[in-house]
């Protein structure tokens, strides 16, 4: 839209008067969309305040666990790829994948899910990740889950089988998938 007003712009000299006024009166049209698209980033933003709010609390909270690599270790695409949720939804798939929007510090993330027993067969729902610690949202409709739940990313033990995998607060827990 930016490139159409300048091009609209340099277009004005080149015009008769009469031509001038007319595009003048069109101009405000022009104008709002060009200040209307911070808004929609404005209340994008706004949006996610809680998710925010959430993800730093559990920052702040979060007591690492012993043999735990510290946060700088967890690359920033650790929770990427596909997940599971055997225990609540079996049959359930869960997609993560990075956005190239920051909030503050953390990095957006969409969780596309669905498909397993007592869930919606698809959506999509924001989430932050920080180090090994990923905050969503499952209210979103049509999930309609709880709000901002932190979950925690764990490596699997050597020499043990297991594998990575998501933990949350109330227990329930997602396997990642072999790649």
């Amino acid at each position: 839209m930016l490139r159409a007003a300048v091009l609209l712009t340099g277009a004005v000299s080149a015009l008769k008067p009469a031509s001038r006024r007319h595009l003048l009166q069109a101009a405000p049209a022009i104008a709002t969309g060009l200040i209307a698209a911070p808004a929609v980033a404005e209340d994008f933003q706004a949006s996610l305040k809680p998710l925010y709010k959430a993800a730093k609390t559990a920052k702040l909270t979060y007591r690492s666990k012993a043999g735990e690599p510290p946060p700088e270790a967890w690359a920033e695409d650790a929770f990427v790829g596909r997940y599971t949720d055997p225990i609540n939804h079996p049959g359930g798939i869960r997609d993560i994948s990075l956005t190239d929007t920051y909030i503050g510090e953390y990095r957006l993330v969409k969780v596309v899910g669905g498909g397993g027993r007592g869930e919606p067969s698809e959506y999509i729902l924001p989430g932050l990740v920080d180090a090994n610690r990923i905050t969503v949202d499952f209210s979103v409709p049509p999930k309609g889950g709880p709000p901002n739940l932190t979950g925690v990313l764990t490596l699997p033990t050597p020499g043990r089988p297991g594998a990575t995998a998501i933990v949350w607060p109330d227990g329930n827990k997602w396997p990642q998938e072999k790649k």
